[in-house]
């Protein structure tokens, strides 16, 4: 009876939305999600403590130099990893494309070997006033609210523009582990030129465009090269259906 007792009490614990291929393409957000306000400051080495690196280029980082960083897969009983194994998978890497549709700000990773790779990584006015036409959105594109992230449990992750561009990511420290609150995230302006890695663990989603940003650029969406760890676990929350709300980022200083 105590066994199943625990059981319904971790069945109770686990989040009610679970991340699949529709549901993260197109989640059924509710109406009146409070907003929460996450401050915005410029990515520097100093700013980015705990959370990762600004990058000069896209090839500072890499399994091949020793400084990409790859878990150690965990043993799952008491018997330890033998030493040299078990991170082994190395990296993987690929285009990472953004763009806007109306309201709706949509991210794709081509890095994955997968087909959950096409995410709605956040919307420019609230889910009850979107809109998918131009003509009728309700936001300006010059911030974005976030309705998730999510972390990865096999290494870090670099995100480096084709083109010479600003961008903003929004971060949580790897240490809040699954527990991590709204309050703990912070938002990283990352300056044209310049790219950005993450530490394992580290609470993420996609990279963020201002719509004018990408106008200027002569089309319709910013394309990234992303590097991760090849096993690509992914561990998520939603802001939304968790907490209530969602997170406003400003996409400009």
């Amino acid at each position: 009876m105590a066994a199943a007792i625990a059981s319904q009490a971790a069945v109770a614990e686990q989040p009610a939305f679970v991340f699949t291929e529709d549901n993260f393409r197109a989640p059924k957000l509710p109406a009146n999600l409070k907003v929460v306000d996450v401050p915005l400051v410029e990515a520097t080495d100093a700013a980015l403590e705990g959370f990762g690196y600004v990058l000069h280029s896209a090839d500072e980082r890499t399994v091949e130099k020793k400084n990409f960083e790859i878990v150690q897969w965990p043993a799952k009983g008491w018997r330890k990893c033998d030493p040299g194994c078990g991170d082994e998978a190395g990296t993987t890497e690929g285009r990472f494309e953004v763009r806007w549709e109306g309201d709706f700000f949509y991210g794709n990773n081509l890095a994955v070997a997968t087909t959950n790779n096409t995410y709605l990584d956040g919307l420019g006015a609230l889910p009850e006033v979107a809109s998918a036409d131009e003509a009728t959105c309700a936001g300006d594109g010059k911030a974005i609210l976030l309705w998730m992230s999510d972390y990865h449990g096999d290494g870090a992750q670099l995100f480096f523009p084709e083109r010479r561009h600003p961008f903003v990511v929004c971060l949580g420290p790897a240490a809040c582990g699954d527990d991590v609150a709204p309050a703990d995230m912070r938002a990283f302006y990352v300056p044209a030129g310049k790219g950005v890695y993450f530490h394992p663990g580290t609470w993420h989603n996609g990279v963020y465009v201002a719509k004018d940003v990408i106008a200027r650029l002569g089309g319709d969406k910013a394309t990234f090269l992303t590097r991760q760890g090849r096993v690509h676990s992914r561990f998520s929350a939603s802001w939304a259906e968790e907490f209530g709300c969602v997170l406003r980022v400003p996409l400009t200083l």
